[in-house]
């Protein structure tokens, strides 16, 4: 259906587009331009890049152009894909200089108020507060702050047994992923939103999936096709989320205390004093939920398949959660000294991620004309920021295919920007803490109830953007 319609769409705009493609072409002659292909008209490379493996297509491009820099057309843009560790550190060091955040135009029209957050907001008069902001609200009030997330971890640890137990406990063969993505959304909705039903969320699951995909998709909404989805579950997640607005307003109104970052963002106000309206408020609130979900899900969902196809791995990760199970009292829940103690189980995670990306990359806008490796990347242009250039490069991991968590001990680290999961410079990824400790409770608590078996060892991963084991990832489970 997805091809049908893209054949639909081409059938359409071609003859528009070859006219477009034709201007451009000429208005970019003589310029400096790094290397590369501008691809088909309108749809440049989009086809290549999101339905072949982004890492294989920018793996591709960095021999046949440049290992530093290539030009290419992603969905609609023009746009320089900078590689290796130097390409990182220039963006990362360069954020608010050179570049600034920019999200596709897919997901502009899922999370519609961020239309208007195109350029930059101009800076308040003296005295004046900042215009509110998602990244101002969850900053502020320092809610991804190790004190902070030290609170919430109990609560973490509590979820993670109490899920476990419902789905999988006395069952011989379970699906992981589908779990994964329920613990992940829980938790993201009691600790974004302050709600704990089990019922409601479990509704929402489907719906986040198909806004996931649609993010970096073609914008076509023809029925059927992967966009037209993601409307719909867009469509569908925004009017539960503001119905939650105004439950937690009521609430609010009776003395109910303000411990999640929604509370904060309806008292949030821009510098008139004005509240933001329930439908940015959801918009907001919906983007915030999707980042906290499919990034730790896909991490849980791998660190299952490759620990379960590792029994040397399972055996250590087994030793080092019962050490920190032993020194507290029964049904003690886990706290922000107990992660400490989860040093190797953060590094065989941390080789999970190096193999199995959760975030593949991000976009950037270019503020100001600049000059990379000999080439001139023009104001109004897109950067692509990926891990795939460095992540399963055998100069900085020796053999990169093998799952090797001993990489991250005391012995030599990985060179400076090469491993690079949460990004980096004033955009380093907020929820960072958050995830480290969402997956590590989870894994502390699944080694110790069960050891398990991948039922299906070579089974085909699905997507990049968003892995997904195309079974949901069978496994056979054995209590202790």
């Amino acid at each position: 259906m997805e091809l049908l319609s893209l054949a639909l769409l081409l059938a359409i705009v071609l003859p528009i587009a070859l006219a477009i493609f034709a201007f451009r072409g000429r208005s970019d002659a003589g310029s400096n331009l790094p290397p590369g292909s501008f691809g088909w008209p309108v749809l440049g490379e989009t086809v290549e890049f999101l339905f072949g493996k982004p890492e294989k297509f920018v793996g591709d491009r960095m021999k046949k152009y440049s290992p530093d820099i290539f030009k290419t057309s992603i969905l609609g843009e023009k746009t320089a894909v900078i590689c290796g560790p130097n390409g990182h550190k220039f963006i990362f060091t360069n954020e608010q200089k050179l570049f600034t955040s920019f999200r596709p135009h897919p997901m502009q029209r899922l999370f519609r108020s961020y239309t208007k957050a195109a350029a930059p907001p101009p800076p308040p008069a003296a005295g004046q507060p900042l215009k509110a902001d998602v990244t101002q609200v969850i900053r502020t009030p320092g809610f991804f702050k190790p004190e902070a997330l030290m609170r919430y971890l109990p609560k973490m640890d509590s979820i993670s047994q109490q899920l476990l137990q419902t789905h999988w406990q006395g069952k011989d063969q379970v699906l992981v992923h589908p779990l994964s993505k329920t613990v992940t959304l829980t938790l993201a909705c009691r600790f974004f939103l302050g709600i704990d039903n089990p019922e409601r969320i479990a509704r929402l699951v489907d719906h986040f999936d198909a806004i996931t995909l649609g993010m970096h998709s073609i914008m076509s909404s023809f029925p059927g096709t992967i966009f037209y989805k993601a409307e719909k579950a867009a469509t569908a997640i925004r009017k539960e989320l503001v119905t939650v607005i105004k439950e937690k307003k009521a609430a609010m109104a009776t003395g109910a205390p303000m411990q999640d970052i929604l509370s904060h963002m309806i008292v949030a106000t821009d510098p008139t004093g004005k509240f933001m309206p329930e439908a940015e408020i959801a918009d907001k609130m919906m983007g915030l939920l999707v980042a906290g979900y499919s990034t730790v899900a896909t991490a849980i969902t791998f660190f299952m398949k490759y620990v379960g196809q590792s029994p040397d791995i399972y055996g250590k990760v087994l030793s080092e959660q019962m050490a920190v199970s032993k020194a507290k009292k029964e049904g003690e829940l886990l706290d922000w000294d107990d992660l400490a103690k989860m040093k190797y189980s953060w590094n065989v995670l941390s080789e999970v991620m190096r193999l199995v990306p959760p975030l593949q990359g991000t976009f950037r806008e270019v503020l100001a004309d600049f000059t990379y490796a000999g080439y001139t990347v023009p104001k109004g242009w897109k950067v692509y920021w990926t891990v795939s250039t460095t992540n399963m490069n055998p100069e900085y991991f020796p053999n990169p295919e093998k799952f090797d968590p001993s990489r991250y001990d005391d012995g030599p680290v990985p060179p400076p920007y090469t491993y690079v999961p949460f990004g980096g410079g004033p955009r380093l990824c907020p929820g960072k803490e958050y995830a480290r400790l969402a997956v590590l409770s989870f894994v502390h608590n699944v080694v110790k109830k069960f050891r398990w078996e991948v039922v299906v060892p070579e089974e085909k991963v699905l997507g990049d953007m968003m892995p997904t084991p195309e079974k949901g990832l069978p496994i056979r489970l054995h209590s202790h």
